[in-house]
Order: C-alpha cells, then sequence, then structure tokens
C-alpha cells in the first residue's frame, strides 16, 4: 500500500464513519421525487464514535440506548426548470435506538411543542428547518437546512418514504402513568439516567435513582390545586430495589437541597429557590414530586 493510500485510510477511519449499515436501505435513492439527488457516501456512526458527529450532545443519546446512526446529505439535480434552487438541501438522520422506548425518550427530548402535519401518521413534529419522528426503536431527522418553506412538502414525502420501511410501530404507554388531570402533555419526558434527570431537576450527581440506562422513569409538568410542580414517577422491578433507590436518594441527595422532614417513606426537602420536594417510596415506586410553593406534609 503506498503511503498516500494508507494516509487516505487513516483519516476515513479517524471520522469514525462505518463503510455499510442495513439502515442505508432506508434511504430514499438518487432521483427520488424525480429532483433529489444523494450528495456524496452515508456516513454510518456507532456508540464509539458518536461523539465526532454530535458535539456534546451524544451522552443522552447513548444514556437512553443507541445503537447507530446513518446520515445521508441529498442536494437537487441541478436540471433546466427545476422548482428548487441549488443551494437547497436535505439532510435524513436515522437513529437506530436500543428499543422503543429510547426512540421515543430522545424524540421527546427534541420535539417541544409538537406542529404535526395531519397528512403523516407516525409521531411527529414539523417546522420549516426540520421535522422529526420516531416509529419502533427508530428516532429519524429530516433537515431543510436553509429553512425553505417551499422544501415543507418535500421533508414529508423523505418521511413518508423512510417511515414505510421501518418496522411496525410499538405504542410506548409510560406516559399514562402520570395523572391525567393538570397535565401540560408536551412536558412529558422519559428518564433513563442522570443527563436526562438533569433537564427535569437536580437530585444529586450520578444515577442517583438508579435506574442504570434499563428502568425508565416518566415526567411532567403541572398545573393543579397544588400549583405549578412536576411530577416523576418510577417503577421498580420490586420494593427492595425501590427502597434501596430510595435510600441512595437520601444517603447522596444534592447539597443544595435542604432536608426539611423525613422517615422511612418520605423525604420533604427545600431548594435553592424556596420550593419543595418531597419523595414518597411506596410499595415499588417511587413518586417525586419538585417545584412545590407550599411544603407538603409528612404524613
Amino acid at each position: 500500500m503506498t503511503p498516500l493510500l494508507f494516509l487516505w485510510f487513516l483519516l476515513s477511519g479517524a471520522g469514525g464513519a462505518v463503510p455499510a449499515s442495513p439502515d442505508t436501505a432506508l434511504l430514499p435513492p438518487d432521483g427520488f421525487l424525480q429532483t433529489w439527488k444523494k450528495s456524496g457516501n452515508p456516513r454510518v456512526f456507532t456508540a464509539a464514535d458518536l461523539y465526532g458527529h454530535i458535539d456534546g450532545g451524544a451522552e443522552i443519546f447513548l444514556e437512553f440506548g443507541f445503537e447507530q446512526l446513518t446520515v445521508q446529505r441529498y442536494r437537487p439535480d441541478r436540471k433546466p426548470g427545476a422548482a428548487v434552487n441549488a443551494d437547497d438541501e436535505f439532510t435524513v438522520d436515522i437513529y437506530r435506538m436500543a428499543d422503543p422506548i429510547a426512540a421515543t425518550g430522545m424524540y421527546l427530548v427534541n420535539c417541544g411543542r409538537e406542529t404535526p402535519d395531519s397528512s403523516f401518521a407516525p409521531r411527529h413534529t414539523l417546522n420549516q428547518f426540520q421535522l422529526l419522528f420516531k416509529r419502533h426503536r427508530y428516532y429519524v431527522m429530516i433537515n431543510n437546512a436553509e429553512g425553505n418553506e417551499q422544501l415543507r412538502a418535500g421533508m414529508l414525502e423523505f418521511a413518508r418514504y423512510v417511515a414505510a420501511r421501518l418496522p411496525v410501530e410499538v405504542p410506548v404507554r409510560l406516559h399514562e402513568l402520570l395523572p391525567a388531570r393538570g397535565l401540560d402533555k408536551n412536558s412529558v419526558r422519559l428518564i433513563r439516567g442522570p443527563v436526562a434527570l438533569q433537564s427535569v431537576y437536580t437530585l444529586g450527581q450520578g444515577d442517583i435513582l438508579k435506574l442504570g440506562r434499563k428502568l425508565t422513569a416518566v415526567a411532567g409538568n403541572y398545573q393543579d390545586a397544588a400549583g405549578r410542580h412536576s411530577l416523576i414517577l418510577v417503577d421498580y422491578p420490586g420494593a427492595p430495589a425501590a427502597q434501596q433507590a430510595f435510600l441512595n436518594v437520601q444517603n447522596n441527595l444534592d447539597p443544595y437541597l435542604k432536608v426539611e422532614e423525613k422517615d422511612g417513606r418520605r423525604l420533604i426537602f427545600r431548594d435553592f429557590n424556596n420550593e419543595y420536594g418531597m419523595i414518597l417510596l411506596a410499595g415499588q415506586r417511587l413518586t417525586i414530586q419538585v417545584h412545590l410553593a407550599k411544603k407538603p406534609a409528612l404524613q
């Protein structure tokens, strides 16, 4: 092998791309919609090199359960009379996650207040720059880099092509554990570790709820008789596991949280905003309420 050829192989590997993936079969072909062609080869990233593609954002994917990412850019064929500009571009990012819960968790992290299009069935949200959707264990992003509103229909067609080749949806119903009354449905989040938990509330360092990237907590924001507050629910495999998690929280509570009262199954604390929180152990479940305006009663 010549030194120049060896250098080419070395640089190709340094980017973290893997040469092949079965998920490339999910990508629209050249000539899609008689307009779009692939721009370069697909790039494929595994857990080992995801950090090289998502600067600072890889950890939450890994926490939920990430397997592989396939990325393909598309540019228009520069044919006379084309309906799009030469600078327009689509990028298709296909994240294959460990399971449907992981895909749902990542979708909820990024979707914000959903603005779906009635013509597309999978759970999704769409704006002028991006269409996000999830189906089975896949989380997919269709990116319109220039934010060209005229490409909205194209984003939907790209999404339909990919979705039609994914496994049949498996509904994730963890949100049904949350009481419906007063719940802001756009606030629902899933949690499998400290990164996702931090976006809801800081209880302490590390995997304080002992989820181990396997168990899944569900969280949501409320406006009800108790005022504005957030609720986190975790169901463990059994009462002993829930007890261990409760003790772990008690022993490793963030130092900024001041314990007000506690017993063998309840812990009440106050944070630096003078808001209250309570953790309740009942059987195999931990119920965590935070951002409470008034101190709850220890009963």
